[in-house]
């Protein structure tokens, strides 16, 4: 495997070796540490995967040659908790830093869970909130595969919403995307990347990559925010930026007006999948938000099974919101619910916390 690490620091080399081997893992969080005889020790954390105990690396035969130096790959043994445990509320890669203690939250997920669900019927009822099925999904197209590929689906909507024509991006123009101009894309960025078929890519690098190929403009980019997708503050910080298509940093440099005519699409990462979220302004200046979900969604309809992509349109800000927090809601299996009952949010924990979201905004 193609890795890039640094020879002029050992530990900085396993730093950069280490993640090449453990990225088709989804590592969010690695730390490294050398005891008094020298050993290195790894500890990390995946989404919904607790390191239960930790063991010591144990360095192969197998050498890797950098320029003048030689760097060695590393292996890890660790134990996982058990699958149908929420893990220990500290991972165990943060016990070095003290005792930390954790407030529990002062309503059950569960009630949380039933007012989302509630609510959002409740608009769709209103009609607030439609879904409509697409023609195709990720994936179901075997010439050119999709698979797993939403972290360039997703980007890829967003900037064809931005530079389509009238209000914003057509049904059939996404499922273009989805069935062909993705895979060839993503096959691309797996290729350079140095991944398998149907490998999951981490949002940021599919970000460069379209950059650079000038498939997204560095203009275009409004800003990224995340947090915590249960937090009406978090999200009121992203759905600003949504909905203006301005950075509500102040900037002595830009006295810009905001447009809020201009349309605006967003990719939302959350629970290791990419949804869009499109900005659409209708001529009466009327501001609807439309959320792309790549994934297969099946329903009944006139008696037949009808499976497909979906495009859920809010008709405004408050039913997007709405629809978000419904859709946080869905997402979240019984060892997250626990996770989440046992723990209110620490922005110093968010590594390990299932409620973390982060949005990449851009504006045409």
């Amino acid at each position: 495997m193609a890795c890039q690490p640094s020879p002029a620091n050992p530990q900085m080399s396993a730093m950069r070796l280490l993640p090449c081997f453990l990225s088709r893992r989804s590592v969010t969080h690695i730390i490294i540490s050398n005891t008094a005889n020298g050993s290195i020790f790894l500890s990390f954390s995946h989404r919904n995967l607790f390191v239960s105990k930790l063991h010591s690396i144990h360095e192969t035969t197998t050498m890797l040659k950098h320029e003048n130096s030689l760097i060695q790959p590393f292996y890890v043994n660790y134990e996982i908790a058990g699958s149908g445990s929420a893990g220990p509320n500290v991972p165990v890669s943060l016990s070095e830093y003290g005792q930390v203690t954790n407030k529990i939250p002062s309503m059950p997920f569960s009630t949380l869970h039933q007012n989302a669900r509630s609510k959002y019927f409740n608009l769709r009822r209103q009609k607030q909130i439609a879904i409509f099925h697409l023609g195709t999904f990720q994936g179901r197209n075997t010439n050119r595969d999709s698979t797993n590929g939403c972290t360039v689906i997703s980007p890829l909507v967003a900037v064809n919403h931005l530079t389509s024509e009238g209000a914003g991006i057509s049904d059939m123009k996404i499922e273009q995307v989805i069935d062909e101009i993705a895979p060839v894309i993503l096959s691309r960025v797996r290729r350079k990347l140095g991944l398998s078929g149907h490998a999951l890519i981490i949002p940021s690098d599919v970000h460069d990559y379209l950059v650079d190929e000038k498939i997204l403009k560095q203009e275009m980019f409004v800003g990224v925010c995340g947090g915590n997708l249960l937090d009406s503050t978090h999200v009121g910080e992203f759905l600003n930026l949504l909905e203006s298509g301005e950075d509500s940093q102040p900037n002595a440099d830009r006295e810009e007006k905001k447009d809020m005519s201009k349309k605006v699409a967003a990719a939302l990462f959350f629970h290791e999948h990419v949804v869009s979220i499109l900005k659409v302004v209708l001529a009466d200046g009327t501001m609807w938000y439309d959320l792309v979900d790549s994934m297969p969604n099946r329903i009944t309809k006139n008696g037949k099974d009808i499976t497909g992509a979906t495009r859920t349109r809010c008709k405004d800000r408050q039913s997007l919101e709405s629809l978000l927090y419904w859709y946080a809601c869905e997402k979240f299996s019984p060892p997250d619910s626990q996770y989440i009952d046992a723990n209110e949010w620490d922005d110093n924990m968010c590594d390990f916390d299932p409620r973390v979201f982060q949005g990449f905004v851009w504006k045409e």
